[in-house]
């Protein structure tokens, strides 16, 4: 039976083939590309090649794509795909992440990503208004008393943890150097249990979210604390669209493949077993793009 890879209950909408399968995507994922065949007639393929000038000058409005199947959950409103990535082809996305090569291959198919690339993630724009504001959402909803140990899972070099007092440490894929006073854990076996674990944009890229945070909860204290940050890619509107059957739009599938709202984060938390202490949906402008970031905070039941 499906299931939601979100909240894990089985009540699904399907919406159809609206996925958009993104050229980079596919390439990485699949090691798949869209391209027109040739002919073994040589008439026809010298007839091919006259006209891929003007046809590649219209490609921006007959470009085709590969789509896939979604559904929507009708209990939490996560979108998801109908069939779910392997989590090994996902690993070739994700392999050498940011990288220049990286870099380079997805400009080759997205040449507008140029302008971008080294800024994700670097940009003084973006860690001052995402560190900012998780700090003002720490400060609303954490209760902070003794310093703490703090996690950042998937945090890269550990530039957007909080401002709290306590140890800091980073698990993540790459080897980037971490900032002063941040400990990297090079394996996961070496993972121990933290006061305040950090999910920041990792549940949009994953097979299956609810497994992740089933996983992760290990990793948290007894009375500890979870957060999550993702971003909220459709509004209201167009869900309730996509529930009526009505909606003119198709979803992108590129290093996200999932969508989440306010309801999906906070039954991502109830499904793994954590309190919502707080959720919350804020515009932010990250200097490369303006965006919605959903943040959450749950708490893992104490020990009885």
């Amino acid at each position: 039976m499906s299931e939601c890879r979100n909240c894990g209950q089985s009540e699904l909408q399907d919406l159809g083939s609206i996925g958009k399968v993104l050229p980079f995507f596919l390439k990485r994922v699949m090691n798949m590309e869209l391209r027109t065949s040739r002919s073994p007639n040589g008439m026809k393929q010298r007839i091919r090649e006259l006209v891929a000038l003007p046809m590649g000058l219209l490609s921006r409005v007959t470009s085709q794509f590969a789509f896939v199947e979604m559904q929507l959950c009708t209990r939490c409103s996560f979108i998801q795909t109908s069939v779910p990535f392997h989590e090994d082809d996902l690993k070739r996305l994700y392999a050498d992440y940011r990288s220049p090569a990286y870099n380079q291959q997805r400009i080759r198919f997205e040449p507008e990503f140029a302008a971008i690339a080294a800024a994700i993630g670097y940009d003084t724009v973006e860690i001052r208004a995402r560190t900012t504001a998780l700090n003002n959402f720490m400060r609303q909803h954490l209760p902070l008393a003794d310093p703490i140990t703090i996690l950042d899972y998937g945090g890269s070099d550990g530039r957007f943890i909080p401002d709290i007092a306590g140890s800091k440490f980073v698990y993540d894929i790459s080897n980037v150097d971490t900032l002063p006073g941040v400990t990297r854990i090079q394996m996961e076996s070496e993972l121990q249990t933290y006061s305040l674990v950090l999910l920041a944009h990792v549940t949009e890229h994953v097979t299956h979210p609810l497994n992740l945070l089933r996983k992760l909860s290990k990793y948290v204290e007894p009375g500890g604390y979870l957060y999550i940050e993702t971003p909220e890619e459709t509004t209201d509107e167009q869900r309730a669209e996509l529930r009526r059957g009505v909606a003119r739009f198709d979803l992108g599938i590129h290093e996200h493949i999932n969508y989440y709202c306010v309801s999906a984060v906070a039954a991502l938390l109830e499904a793994a077993g954590f309190a919502v202490v707080a959720t919350e949906s804020a515009h932010v402008d990250v200097g490369w793009a303006k965006a919605v970031h959903l943040r959450a905070l749950g708490r893992k039941p104490s020990a009885v």
